[in-house]
Formats: structure tokens, sequence, C-alpha cells
């Protein structure tokens, strides 16, 4: 996903990290080593999903959210969307509605696509 597409988190919670992991399909190894930061400190983030990393990390997951591919944010969204263990769905976060208008936003950019190839599908 470019970077002029990509919704802005303000801030990044426990919640959406837990998100973020679910949508790059990693574990807790596996995502501390993409970050670069301790297992102990990602397994933290996931048991609380209010805390909030430090600025530097922040940035981190900026990055990595940037990164992600088209796939990847229709499972980071679809994760936000399930309401956390013990509690009633709510009203959708704004982090949620600037990725799915994100998604909508690629989905449009790939039928203009097709359509300036003249309504064949790149996949064909």
């Amino acid at each position: 996903m470019s970077t002029d597409e990509a919704p802005v988190l303000c801030t990044w919670t426990g919640r959406e990290i837990a998100a973020l992991m679910v949508a790059r399909r990693m574990t807790n190894e596996k995502f501390a080593g993409h970050l670069g930061v301790s297992v102990r400190s990602v397994a933290a983030w996931r048991a609380k999903p209010t805390a909030v990393p430090r600025p530097d990390m922040q940035q981190l997951l900026d990055i990595s959210f940037e990164r992600l591919k088209p796939r990847e944010l229709q499972r980071f969204v679809a994760s936000l969307k399930e309401p956390a263990a013990g509690q009633e769905r709510r009203h959708e976060s704004p982090v949620v509605m600037a990725a799915e208008m994100a998604l909508m936003q690629a989905r449009i950019d790939e039928l203009q696509a097709e359509l300036a190839r003249g309504g064949r599908r790149a996949d064909r």
C-alpha cells in the first residue's frame, strides 16, 4: 500500500498492534524480530489492549502498517472489527473506517486500471 493511500493512526495501542500481527500472520517471536524489539514487549502489548508504546515504537509500527498489502489490510480491518473478549461490538473506530476507505480506494484504482486496459483483468 502506498504512503498516500494509508490511513493515519494517531496512536497505536495494544489492540491495533495485535491486529497488525494478525494482518501479517506473525507470531510474537516473528513480530518482535520484524520490529527489532523483545518478545516480552510484544507479549505485553497483546496482553494489555490499552497499552501505548513509546513514540519511537509508534514510528516503527507506522512503517510496518504502511507496508501492508491489500489482503493484509483486509485482515487488519477484520481483526479490529471483532470485539475484544467479553465485550460487545462497538461503533466503528476511526482506524477501521480509515482502513476501509483505503481498501475501497485500492479497489477503485484496480477498476480504473482494468478499464484503461479495455476491460481486461490483470490476472487473466
